[in-house]
């Protein structure tokens, strides 16, 4: 990469997982493919576990320049 080099990525999917589930999957790719995944909280606060029910992922992929 480039100094100063920007780069664009375009949202594919945005899902919401339970905060049971296990997530790593966001983590993954075989496609050979750049990706930016955003991962956040959502969902409804529980102050005894400190922390919301669910978690927010934003799936991205790099735009080809």
């Amino acid at each position: 990469m480039k100094k100063e080099q920007t780069l664009f990525f375009s949202v594919r999917e945005i899902k919401k997982y339970d905060l049971s589930v296990d997530t790593k999957d966001v983590f993954v790719s075989n496609d050979g493919k750049s990706h930016l995944n955003l991962i956040t909280c959502a969902g409804i606060w529980n102050p005894i576990l400190g922390t919301h029910s669910e978690r927010l992922v934003v799936f991205s992929d790099k735009e080809i320049q």
